[in-house]
């Protein structure tokens, strides 16, 4: 450890790093391709995979009443809009409430950080090579970071939205407030307590939430309840953050689930106080032996979880699945990246409970 940031032995190349976005020197370009390969995306029709209105939609779209696909409700609806054929394959498709939120997400961003990456090398030959998501460490610096609020002009920076609160776009703070909105770090908005949960699965306070497959509404684990969920709400009631099925279309919604992806992985470290070594469910807890309730055996749930497969699209925008077990590690193929900092907040406190 150094300067605060943990890097784990190296593995074999090519491994990205996700770095902390308010951590940039100022000659860092990863923001300035970022917002370039929005503005790329942008121009493509909703019906195309590779479209920021696509991809947007693969997390939640707008239902009417009779529960199909309504174009009517998207707030950049224009005229001329087509519902793409495979819509019922991969639009609405984000798990929340469900020990598979921080899975589906994690490949949510994978594919969205491979697309970038492509339009970056197919558009931009002075772009980055080995371009990596950053992330949001809304804990450290909860102000929204000031590349996406400055210009405030969705025309010319494609990092801004205006259906923001004035809040969150004028770089005031908007997270943590107690009465009189004065900044309260007691409130629960980005602390980092999610960690000291003991457990992966189950209800509170297990960290990663039910065993199911879920779309919601309810409380989810405790990361997903906070910082994902309270940071979401802060944005504003007519902030597209505040709503799955227009979250995706905030380019800061995905430096902000890089932030929760990280926060896992910041877990999993903690979990080696308690000789977990494992990283999934099957690994780091065990369940009472049906046939001997003195003896524990390995949680037969394990294999729900890592055998689950997602459907998305990759770079080219050919139709692709993964399965759990596939993106388990992230400094592993296919995702090769690892986090700048994955330090221990609470120094190696125990968990909820102790070790």
């Amino acid at each position: 450890m150094s300067n605060g940031t943990t890097r784990r032995p190296a593995v074999p190349p090519p491994v990205r790093i996700r770095r902390d976005v308010n951590k940039l020197p100022s000659s860092d370009r990863t923001l300035e391709f970022y917002e370039k390969a929005i503005a790329q995306m942008q121009t493509l029709g909703l019906d195309k995979a590779l479209s920021w209105r696509y991809q947007g939609a693969i997390h939640g779209y707008f239902l009417d009443e009779n529960g199909e696909f309504d174009v009517t409700k998207d707030p950049n609806h224009v005229p001329g809009d087509k519902l793409p054929a495979d819509r019922d394959r991969f639009w609405d498709q984000c798990e929340h409430d469900s020990w598979f939120f921080l899975l589906w997400h994690r490949i949510y961003l994978h594919f969205f950080e491979k697309i970038i990456m492509k339009i970056i090398r197919d558009k931009f030959p002075d772009g980055p090579k080995d371009w990596a998501l950053p992330y949001w460490d809304v804990t450290n610096n909860p102000l929204l970071p000031a590349p996406f609020r400055i210009p405030d002009d969705p025309k010319v920076n494609h990092l801004f939205i205006p259906q923001r609160s004035d809040d969150v776009n004028k770089g005031r703070p908007f997270l943590d407030l107690g009465r009189g909105g004065r900044p309260d770090i007691s409130k629960p908005d980005t602390n980092l307590n999610c960690l000291k949960a003991k457990t992966f699965k189950g209800d509170k306070p297990a960290f990663g939430g039910r065993v199911r497959h879920g779309h919601g509404p309810g409380l989810g684990g405790t990361l997903e309840q906070s910082p994902h969920n309270a940071v979401h709400n802060d944005f504003g009631s007519t902030s597209f953050m505040v709503n799955p099925d227009k979250a995706a279309l905030d380019p800061i919604f995905w430096l902000h689930h890089s932030n929760i992806d990280r926060l896992w992985e910041v877990w999993i470290q903690r979990q080696k106080q308690l000789k977990r070594l494992g990283r999934t469910p099957k690994d780091t807890d065990t369940v009472p032996d049906p046939k001997d309730p003195t003896k524990t055996i390995p949680d037969p749930d394990g294999a729900f979880y890592v055998n689950a497969k997602f459907r998305f699209h990759d770079e080219d925008g050919a139709e692709a699945s993964m399965k759990s077990e596939d993106v388990i590690d992230t400094r592993q193929p296919p995702l090769s990246y690892e986090y700048e900092d994955i330090s221990d907040p609470f120094n190696g406190a125990p968990f909820d409970g102790g070790p």
